[in-house]
């Protein structure tokens, strides 16, 4: 379990996002602690259009099996030649982050492939200190192997 996302605090961090999503959305809520405070201060710095919680799906065929990977994009920015890929994290470590890469690496195919005339970039906010960390995307041949050997591990 080495390389498992943190999993202490599951409930705190869907607060997060529940509260960052309706923040996003301009619904009237407060930050009632730093975590929230920081996502906050992120939308505030944000100038586009925000979709929140936006559901995606990338299929792959791997070896001759369709394989369909399905997640949810915390927060997509947009400007007139960018997206943006925001993925919120209430991790007071970046012991994940390997693991958040491949989360978020499927996010970036799927976005490219719906603003094919756009710049795409993905990062990981950490709630925690308030710093948004560029992460460099999985190639899709990168994305079949991670499914490889998962499926080898089961």
């Amino acid at each position: 379990l080495e390389d498992e996302p943190e999993t202490r605090g599951m409930d705190f961090g869907a607060r997060v996002h529940d509260f960052a999503e309706a923040y996003a959305l301009g619904e009237d809520v407060t930050a009632s602690n730093e975590h929230e405070r920081c996502a906050e201060e992120l939308i505030d710095g944000l100038s586009g259009r925000l979709y929140v919680e936006e559901p995606v799906t990338l299929p792959l065929e791997v070896d001759g099996y369709r394989v369909t990977i399905s997640g949810i994009v915390d927060l997509v920015h947009e400007t007139d030649d960018t997206i943006e890929i925001i993925d919120y994290k209430t991790d007071s470590t970046r012991r994940a982050q390997p693991e958040y890469r491949k989360q978020v690496s499927v996010y970036y195919h799927v976005l490219s492939e719906w603003f094919r005339e756009k710049t795409i970039t993905a990062s990981l906010f950490y709630t925690s200190d308030g710093v948004r960390e560029r992460i460099d995307p999985l190639s899709l041949d990168e994305l079949h192997d991670v499914i490889r050997r998962h499926s080898t591990e089961i």
